[in-house]
């Protein structure tokens, strides 16, 4: 076998002579070329590292984020009804279930759990060695404790009507049963509530309850764990400082600290953000969008919320609206997208349905039969005269001597005042009258929407978690206070529609009750015209 020669490498020597032996032109296509072998190994090694490493997050660092308000309750059975409160019970407090980043429903305090065949017992067991902030071992037992808290109306929970029928059992410190009545789909879903601590709440009663200092210096098990707030001398918090919390049963947050500075306007707020006081903030208003949008060291994101507004109407206080073809006139008059682009800007979306389209499982069905309740004062002004409204030489539409007129109620919010004067505007159009009260929140919750003494009114309704259950806003058991159906809808199909589309835990079957229901909906239901996202401001990466 013949062996072959290899080819020697050139001496130090050799090399040299090449610099005599070359012409320019040589020189410089030699010289050339070794600058690129040696640019594509560098870059090679640099492609290299990249693709075998992965960026992880470091602990350590700290954010300063800007609310403008006041923290009142940061207790989870009572934070509902203010984003403060709700925003730091969820970085402070756990619960059995929560929503990840995506808005998928994942376990929290839970490690497992198991459903019944007949969907009407749910089995718990939470995850070990859990501890609050105190040290203090978490058990079951701290569940049912909060449980019955928000069952007991002296406590005054938002949450109560969720659980008014819940029975709970405690197996073990690691293991809890919740049994209803009968089969409800979306119960996951509202086991998304904080728990609280029943060491530091069982001999506290009522009336101390919501005067407890716990409520403003909290106690919980979540990612952060509270450290001290900063007052005026009138008492109003200026600011609250939150460190990691190292025992957090899911591994220590990256941050160290979290600082939140409060401040009474918006425009404060931002002018704290430009001067580089603060690093973020939550709930821009609509308006403000455009001055942030292209800014370049920001970034805007924006997010949906379960929530709705809708004109709602009362066929039982009004000659008018007593007829269904009346109130499917005043839905072809509502121009959504002319309030959306005058209100709200980008700051909502026109919606026709109160099953709205970001919920992912029941996309599909909120489209349909758009159609029929698009702006068209035409076939509205066709409808109407069918009906008998007739324009008389004043403009104004009346009815064998009756005159169409209509008092709207709203609350006293710039946005919904300003809604209800361009529904105003276009219902005036047609030659009804339409009168408007704006009046604070309460007063429109007292003395309108519990005796249901409106004739139309613009209000909110809002879904608690991620899984709408139009139950309570439409159930014919709602119509009177405490229910919250306040369009006082009432079809026996539709009834039925709901009872089924809470029962089945089969999303498909669900899907076709809530697209069964849409239908029955838009034959009576009022027309619902906008949804707000929530905005958030948050600084470019770096």
């Amino acid at each position: 076998m013949q062996k072959q020669s290899q080819l020697p490498l050139p001496t130090p020597t050799k090399i040299k002579l090449l610099s005599k032996i070359l012409s320019r032109k040589e020189k410089f296509i030699l010289y050339l070329a070794v600058i690129v072998l040696i640019a594509s190994l560098v870059a090679w090694a640099i492609s290299y590292f990249l693709s075998s490493t992965e960026k992880v997050p470091t602990f350590g660092g700290e954010i300063t984020e800007g609310m403008v308000g006041q923290p009142m309750y940061i207790n989870p059975i009572l934070s509902q009804s203010n984003e403060i409160d709700s925003s730091l019970s969820r970085l402070i407090f756990s619960s059995l279930m929560t929503y990840d980043s995506r808005g998928n429903l994942v376990n929290d305090l839970a490690e497992s759990y198991e459903i019944s065949s007949d969907g009407k017992r749910y089995i718990f067991k939470i995850r070990p060695g859990i501890k609050w902030h105190d040290k203090t071992d978490l058990t079951t037992r701290d569940i049912a404790f909060t449980l019955k808290l928000i069952q007991d109306q002296a406590f005054k929970s938002p949450l109560r009507g969720n659980f008014q029928d819940v029975k709970v059992e405690t197996i073990d410190d690691q293991t809890i049963a919740f049994i209803l009545d009968d089969p409800y789909s979306p119960f996951l879903n509202k086991l998304t509530f904080g728990i609280l601590p029943a060491h530091i709440f069982e001999e506290m009663g009522a009336d101390k309850f919501l005067i407890s200092d716990f409520n403003l210096k909290p106690i919980g098990s979540g990612p952060f764990e509270f450290v001290s707030l900063k007052q005026d001398e009138d008492g109003n918090i200026l600011s609250m400082q939150l460190q990691a919390n190292p025992d957090y049963f899911t591994g220590r947050p990256f941050l160290d600290k979290i600082d939140i500075n409060f401040y009474p306007e918006e425009n404060e707020m931002i002018e704290a953000y430009n001067k580089k006081e603060i690093d973020s903030f939550g709930l821009l208003s609509y308006q403000k969008i455009e001055e942030f949008k292209n800014k370049k060291d920001t970034s805007l994101v924006i997010s949906n919320t379960p929530r709705y507004f809708a004109i709602f109407l009362n066929e039982t206080k009004s000659l008018p609206l007593a007829d269904k073809n009346v109130r499917k006139a005043l839905s072809l008059l509502t121009n959504r997208d002319e309030i959306v682009k005058e209100v709200f800007g980008e700051g909502a979306v026109p919606v026709y349905s109160p099953i709205l389209s970001h919920f992912e499982n029941f996309q599909s069905i909120t489209q349909e039969n758009i159609q029929n309740y698009q702006y068209n004062p035409g076939e509205a002004e066709k409808i109407l005269d069918e009906a008998g409204w007739k324009k008389e030489a004043d403009g104004i539409r009346k009815k064998d001597g009756n005159v169409f007129e209509i008092t709207l109620i709203t609350t006293d919010r710039n946005d919904l005042v300003r809604v209800s004067e361009l529904v105003k505007k276009s219902w005036e159009e047609l030659g009804i009258k339409v009168n408007i009260q704006a009046l604070s929140f309460n007063d429109v919750k007292q003395n309108f929407i519990r005796p249901r003494e409106y004739q139309a009114i613009i209000i909110g309704q809002e879904y608690l978690g991620n899984d709408p259950d139009p139950y309570f806003f439409f159930h014919s058991s709602g119509k009177k206070d405490p229910g919250r159906n306040i369009s006082l809808f009432d079809n026996e199909e539709a009834d039925k529609l709901l009872v089924e589309a809470r029962q089945t835990q089969e999303t498909e079957k669900r899907r076709g009750s809530t697209g069964n229901l849409r239908k029955s909906f838009s034959k009576k239901t009022p027309p619902s015209f906008s949804f707000p996202p929530i905005m958030f401001m948050l600084p470019a990466p770096k």
